[in-house]
């Protein structure tokens, strides 16, 4: 029966695989998300493969959203998250405008400081200090707000996003800076790889200097996720990724269950459901590369509500 997002937990979306994929597995993947009746599709901004094996063929962020706008039609599409540290900030805003004008006003720009120091090396990029990368995320975002509102003085941005006031940012943010910065100035926040407590705490921290002027901030957990319907199944699904990884599918679901949620759908759904009771809005899950389309409809199983009738 087709399932559709409900009360009873966050909005929930997929990340699609972008690594070790195909650009017609990932087309495909996207639209089952969609009809699956997910809220939304996300992509990281990376441009090699984050794990261990770097040979990974790897879609970035902002040219996949681009190709995937025209091709869907409802969900939201996210990042999670774009680096400020890829691109200068007028790019950076001009690009996530575009997609919003082909998308029709369905970004979400997650956006954060960058901290995979491998790919900086890689690309040639360079990889300050934290501080300095702070600095740099609070200028991309300052950057973004007023080239999204047509501020005068700001880098000319048309067409402009069909929204007033652009897509909407949330911040990856943990530590105390980057929470105040998020309460003050963004939409929402992006809290990865962590439980309900941890979520909720940041969230709190984050709207203590929130605006009263300013709506509740968004928060989106992103992490990891595998439904079980049995151990059998489940090392089926991982066993061509951990192939790939040089360790045996037990091993690789071991690593997955001490990173993210590995449950069974009765217990992902729990777990979703406490997430949105310390107040998570938004989930960005994901799925293990190279598993086959079918998980994605076993998770929509587990974690979208059933369609009455």
């Amino acid at each position: 029966m087709p399932r559709v997002p409900g009360a009873a937990g966050p909005a929930i979306g997929v990340r699609v695989p972008q690594y070790g994929s195909t650009w017609p597995e990932i087309r495909d993947a996207a639209l089952r998300i969609e009809r699956l009746g997910f809220d939304s599709v996300w992509v990281n901004d990376h441009l090699q493969s984050p794990g261990r094996v770097k040979r990974d063929p790897t879609f970035d962020a902002l040219t996949t959203l681009s190709a995937l706008a025209p091709l869907t039609g409802r969900v939201r599409l996210g990042t999670v998250v774009m680096s400020a540290s890829y691109r200068p900030a007028p790019l950076a805003a001009k690009m996530a405008t575009i997609i919003d004008v082909i998308s029709e006003g369905r970004l979400i720009l997650g956006l954060g400081s960058g901290s995979n120091v491998a790919e900086h090396h890689a690309y040639d990029v360079p990889f300050p200090p934290r501080r300095e990368r702070t600095e740099r995320l609070s200028r991309t975002l300052d950057t973004m707000r007023a080239m999204f509102a047509g501020d005068p003085g700001a880098p000319p941005n048309v067409p402009a996003s069909p929204r007033e006031g652009g897509p909407p940012i949330w911040l990856a943010a943990h530590g105390p800076r980057l929470l105040r910065m998020a309460g003050e100035r963004a939409d929402g926040i992006v809290a990865a790889f962590v439980g309900p407590e941890e979520a909720g705490r940041r969230l709190t921290a984050a709207m203590e200097s929130r605006p009263a002027h300013l709506p509740p901030l968004a928060c989106c957990l992103y992490t990891f996720v595998l439904p079980v319907p049995s151990r059998a199944e489940a090392e089926a699904w991982v066993a061509a990724e951990a192939a790939n990884l040089d360790t045996s599918p037990s091993a690789f679901l071991r690593w997955l269950d001490s990173t993210g949620i590995v449950a069974a759908p009765d217990d992902l759904r729990a777990t979703m459901e406490a997430h949105a009771a310390a107040g998570v809005t938004h989930a960005a899950l994901v799925l293990p590369s190279r598993v086959p389309p079918e998980v994605t409809d076993a998770l929509a199983e587990a974690v979208l509500p059933r369609r009455p009738g």
